[in-house]
């Protein structure tokens, strides 16, 4: 490099402290596979994980452990699956026994027929791994927290405003509740050849929806603060489309907060829903 100061050329070291990415950069960058049973990097092989029936997808649990030992949640047996969480969280490996697990394994991208079996959670060795300092460092990589942040957004709207294909609400997702011995007060019910579901304590009605996106309809925000939020609310068809993950930021901190205040009930903070049911038709 040159420096312009002293009119002479020195020699630039750049050092990687860590990389920020989203999940699936995640695997390609470390080398860990997330796609199977044993999705977390830091529990590994203890990943707390359980195949849903109905839903089919695969649901990870035990995140109580990671809370202090005589945290007040680990008690709660009603509020979760019946049962009280004793559990320690796994330490995380250092760099150095993660390498020490990878170092030997050798991966042709050319054949990539054979699968592998759910115990090879690490497919390959990292590149940056030939940095002699990589072992060492404490953290090497970090899950960009705007990728997550609009993932949640879109399936809380969603789900609150119950939009078909981004809802997470649905029969399977009530059925699998029962499964698990969560909230069986949501079980569906079979009348005839309709399907109802018990409306939960998020569940919204028709003029509740539309305050909710009205509340959105007439937000004004400074220039540059974000996109212009009212143009991203249909009303005909009660669904905010077109969020960017920096809208999606503004309304998780912010105006998400103000849209539901505004639609609950002083006194008890929840509306009681209990005669409200939806029908799911055959």
């Amino acid at each position: 490099m040159f420096d312009a100061f002293k009119n002479e050329f020195f020699r630039l070291h750049a050092m990687l402290v860590f990389t920020i990415n989203d999940f699936f950069a995640y695997e390609n960058l470390s080398g860990y596979s997330l796609k199977d049973h044993r999705a977390c990097p830091i529990c590994e092989e203890k990943t707390s994980y359980e195949q849903l029936k109905h839903g089919r997808k695969i649901m990870y649990l035990g995140h109580l452990r990671f809370l202090k030992k005589y945290h007040s949640y680990r008690r709660l047996k009603k509020d979760f699956n019946g049962y009280q969480k004793h559990d320690i969280c796994p330490t995380p490996l250092s760099g150095l026994q993660i390498y020490e697990k990878i170092k030997n394994v050798n991966v042709t991208f050319r054949n990539m027929k054979k699968k592998q079996t759910v115990s090879e959670i690490w497919k390959k060795r990292s590149i940056f791994f030939y940095l002699p300092y990589l072992c060492k460092l404490d953290a090497r990589h970090y899950i960009d927290v705007m990728h997550l942040e609009k993932n949640v957004c879109d399936n809380l709207i969603g789900t609150l405003l119950n939009i078909k294909g981004n809802t997470k609400d649905g029969v399977n997702a009530h059925l699998d509740l029962i499964e698990i011995n969560i909230r069986e007060e949501l079980a569906p019910r079979e009348v005839g050849k309709c399907t109802y579901l018990p409306a939960a304590c998020y569940t919204l009605s028709k003029k509740e929806k539309t305050s909710f996106c009205e509340s959105f309809k007439g937000v004004k925000v400074p220039q540059g603060y974000s996109s212009n939020v009212k143009s991203l609310v249909f009303m005909n068809d009660l669904k905010l489309i077109g969020l960017k993950s920096h809208d999606c930021h503004i309304l998780m901190q912010q105006l998400l907060q103000v849209a539901i205040r505004g639609i609950l009930q002083k006194m008890l903070g929840l509306q009681s829903l209990d005669y409200v049911y939806f029908s799911i038709r055959d």
